[in-house]
């Protein structure tokens, strides 16, 4: 048996989008309890995680994951994770530097926004890149504009 702590609720703080890859999400959980201070969210994953929002054959899987939250949890926040080396976009080894790479995925992130914002423009959207260190033994959380 697990202790369940959310008797009588059903409504979530937010929805946080994240990749499937295994190596991130738990750090993304721990950002958010931690960091940001959410405790109840809503945890959709799909590979890319910015990939699905911003192909127009996988948009309604997305919305419908929005949609969701929106109208049955209540979230009145939307956070978006993309990361380096991230398989879905062809990995690290795809871009000439690692500038060039966060900038592709900071572009990613923001054309996400766009579209979560069209159908939900109440929805306060917030987006983060996932840097990884040199030694690839910590991540950093790079809030994107």
């Amino acid at each position: 048996m697990y202790p369940f702590k959310y008797k009588g609720t059903h409504h979530c703080e937010a929805g946080v989008l994240t990749c499937i890859d295994f190596r991130f999400w738990e750090v993304v959980t721990e950002f958010v309890k931690n960091e940001l201070k959410i405790e109840s969210f809503d945890f959709p994953s799909l590979p890319g995680s910015t990939k699905p929002v911003n192909e127009v054959w996988d948009i309604k899987v997305i919305k419908d994951c929005v949609a969701v939250s929106v109208d049955l949890h209540q979230i009145k926040k939307f956070l978006i994770f993309d990361h380096q080396d991230c398989g879905a976009y062809g990995g690290s080894g795809k871009f000439p530097n690692q500038e060039e790479e966060r900038e592709f995925h900071n572009e990613k992130l923001r054309e996400a926004k766009t579209v979560i914002n069209q159908d939900f423009p109440e929805l306060e959207v917030l987006l983060y890149y996932i840097k990884l260190n040199e030694e690839q033994t910590e991540v950093e959380f790079v809030k994107v504009d």
